[in-house]
């Protein structure tokens, strides 16, 4: 995308929407993700603080499919957004107000810090290698197995459950919505194509304390109002997340 002159350039619901359909056009997952950041790399950080505030808050599918790919973006820049342009926009969202935009940029710890369990290891699969539970995770039919692996949620482990054909979505929010829960789980189940798209999914990851925050923010653009709500209401929650939450919610777009 090339850089167009001040004056020719849309205002921030025109170019948001526009963004919306080019990155709509691309494979879900990391080649809508680098388009996305070489999208907005193309773009001056000012312009793209209230481009990205308009994306955040509009309620529409090409909307929400936009907000998902810029916060996977903005979580891992790489070469496509240098430092300097970063800082630059979160100066720019700063001076706006833009605290949806500027809670892409930042992760503080997860609100509870995960701490191994004193407790037994499961008996049935105290004996087994990870690499073992690693094979079984990724095609064993048993539910009763398979709900023991995820119990144990070791993240290696989990990345190669996610890909069992056997699962469900509930299955899966199961996982979610465990406490105490390791950050690197939940952050598996959001590296999965096959289930990071899933709203039930997305909003328990949110609504764990043990996730990280940077995860949670990047997923909140993507909920309904009613949840967002919900979620800043949620005592047992970071309170950054909760703000934004809060803050989506009153600026979304009708």
């Amino acid at each position: 995308m090339t850089r167009r002159p001040a004056g020719d350039a849309p205002g921030p619901a025109a170019g948001a929407l526009a963004l919306a359909r080019t990155l709509a056009a691309y494979e879900e997952g990391a080649i809508r993700t680098r388009a996305a950041a070489r999208a907005l790399a193309a773009s001056d950080p000012a312009r793209s603080a209230g481009l990205l505030a308009v994306i955040v808050r509009g309620p529409g599918a090409e909307l929400r499919v936009a907000a998902a790919a810029v916060a996977r973006a903005l979580a891992d820049p790489r070469d496509d957004l240098p430092y300097a342009w970063l800082a630059d926009l979160y100066a720019a969202a700063a001076d706006e107000g833009l605290a949806e935009v500027t809670a892409l940029l930042v992760s503080p710890p997860p609100l509870k810090p995960y701490e191994e369990p004193r407790d037994k290891a499961d008996a049935r699969l105290a004996h087994l290698t990870l690499g073992h539970k690693k094979t079984m995770a990724r095609a064993h039919r048993d539910p009763d197995l398979l709900a023991r692996l995820a119990a144990e949620g070791e993240p290696v482990v989990v990345r190669e459950l996610l890909a069992n054909p056997q699962l469900s979505e509930d299955f899966v929010v199961r996982i979610a919505a465990r406490r105490p829960c390791r950050p690197g789980t939940l952050r598996c189940i959001c590296e999965s194509r096959r289930w990071r798209t899933r709203p039930a999914i997305a909003l328990a990851v949110v609504r764990n304390p043990y996730a990280e925050t940077g995860l949670a923010l990047g997923l909140l653009p993507a909920l309904p109002a009613g949840e967002l709500r919900e979620i800043a209401r949620d005592g047992s929650l970071h309170p950054l997340v909760r703000a934004v939450a809060d803050r989506l919610v009153s600026r979304r777009l009708p």
